[in-house]
């Protein structure tokens, strides 16, 4: 995911959504074709940086008084080994709701969501889960669908922790450089593992290989039933493996009330420097949550 622009793509139309396919009936014919892929690495394919210009929401409900200090108790978790957070009516509707990439949040409110890219040894995984709970955070976790399917026990780790549990494709490929067919396959595939999970696809969907979509990876994601991609506007490029010291400083130099940060599972540099990260937000008076609170 190196900041490099990539090559200019032809414009494209959007492919219309096929009509009469139900997503439950999407969502059941790609799960009868998922394959015993193992573990996906989240490689650095070249991005596009975002537009400044695009995807910063406005807010939607009265900011909340700064926290002072870490809670004292974990966050409670929800019912059952694969119930998901509760998320609120508001969130649910931007959510599924056309629209621009969401890259931030305009709210007020003294909030951030720090999201993973899901992928990598499951020990790391286990240990960010332990951070979290320590430090009273939500994380959302955008799970490669190959490493998902591989690992079932984690995905329902984090939604039994309280976090959110998004789709970040099959197999990580970069999706700027898929057909629409090849794009369709990898959200849709990857949607079915998460409702495998979590009982329903869900709502969240960030693209591989790219901060920000396109046309086509667009069309792919409503065929599944997300209307809106989530991004990011703090980048701390912890894939590059800079060391502990160097993410949790571009972290907290970038972000601000309402960001939403990306990080990856998998790399030790990062997992080492989230208590760090999570100590400085709080010391600025910042709460961690998850993408479907953010947006609440």
């Amino acid at each position: 995911m190196s900041p490099r622009e990539p090559a200019p793509e032809r414009p494209v139309a959007v492919p219309t959504v096929r009509r009469g396919t139900s997503r439950r009936a999407v969502l059941a014919a790609a799960a009868g074709a998922l394959g015993s892929a193992g573990v996906a690495a989240c490689s650095a394919a070249p991005e596009v940086p975002p537009s400044k210009a695009q995807g910063t929401l406005p807010a939607t409900r009265a900011p909340a008084a700064p926290t002072s200090g870490v809670p004292t108790s974990a966050p409670t978790a929800p019912t059952g080994p694969s119930a998901a957070p509760t998320t609120s009516t508001q969130a649910d509707t931007v959510l599924a709701t056309a629209g621009p990439d969401i890259r931030s949040v305009s709210s007020g409110r003294h909030e951030v969501a720090l999201t993973f890219h899901g992928a990598g040894p499951a020990s790391l995984t286990a240990t960010v889960l332990d951070i979290a709970r320590a430090h009273g955070a939500r994380v959302t976790v955008f799970a490669v669908g190959q490493w998902l399917h591989a690992n079932p026990a984690l995905g329902r780790a984090v939604l039994a922790g309280g976090h959110d549990l998004g789709n970040h494709t099959w197999s990580h490929r970069p999706m700027r450089r898929l057909t629409a067919a090849e794009a369709d396959a990898e959200v849709s595939r990857g949607a079915a593992e998460v409702a495998l999970v979590r009982g329903s696809a869900g709502l969240l969907f960030r693209p591989s290989g790219t901060p920000t979509s396109t046309a086509v990876i667009r069309a792919a994601a409503r065929a599944s039933g997300y209307a809106r991609c989530i991004s990011y506007d703090v980048d701390p490029q912890d894939y590059l493996d800079p060391g502990t010291t160097a993410v949790r400083e571009r972290t907290l130099a970038d972000v601000r009330a309402g960001s939403i940060v990306s990080l990856h599972l998998g790399h030790a540099g990062t997992v080492a420097a989230l208590p760090g990260i999570l100590a400085g937000l709080t010391a600025r008076g910042l709460r961690a949550v998850t993408v479907s609170e953010l947006l609440a």
